[in-house]
């Protein structure tokens, strides 16, 4: 099962607390992120999003370069374990109402997941679980076609086994192309 260990995580875009917001938002825009972490050094002390940019500078007409981003981060982010599911960080997700967790394993920070890389995941994974079975199925099928299955037959039984042959390998094929259209974008 996939965990979120496996994510291929972006590189992380931090900043200190003092930064101000609008240094913050330029180096979330200039890594094309929905976030940053607010540390100081190797401790997370919170996490800002586009969300708390518009609630807390834009709707409240303040200042982005006189607001620090200490002013409007969330202070202790909600963090999952690295070898958590998907499931698990979706099910975190709702019970704290963010859209966003800090992945980590001890004090080692893999780096942010959102609501979109976590249903995009499930999305890969429920594929993948689909084409599993349906491998599962060609194979059985394949096992089925042993090569030197026909030297063991003649006359009529032969002529019968390389018709259920022959309609095994059509439902080979469809199957084949099943899983090549199931696996398309």
């Amino acid at each position: 099962m996939y965990r979120l260990s496996d994510y291929h995580f972006r590189e992380l875009v931090t900043t200190g607390p003092d930064e101000t917001a609008l240094g913050a938002a330029v180096k979330m825009d200039d890594q094309h992120v929905g976030c940053v972490l607010v540390t100081s050094g190797n401790k997370v002390l919170g996490i800002a999003t586009r969300y708390d940019f518009v609630h807390n500078i834009i709707a409240c007409e303040k200042d982005p370069k006189e607001i620090k981003i200490k002013e409007i981060m969330h202070a202790s982010p909600i963090t999952i374990e690295a070898n958590a599911t998907p499931i698990d960080a979706l099910r975190k997700m709702v019970e704290g109402k963010v859209e966003r967790l800090v992945v980590k394993s001890g004090e080692k920070i893999y780096g942010v997941i959102s609501l979109e890389d976590v249903v995009g995941s499930l999305e890969a994974e429920s594929l993948s679980a689909l084409s599993r079975e349906k491998y599962d199925q060609i194979f059985d099928m394949v096992k089925k076609l042993t090569p030197n299955l026909l030297s063991r037959y003649e006359g009529e039984e032969r002529i019968e086994l390389e018709r259920d042959l022959n309609n095994e390998v059509k439902a080979l094929l469809r199957l084949l192309q099943e899983v090549e259209v199931s696996l398309r974008p």
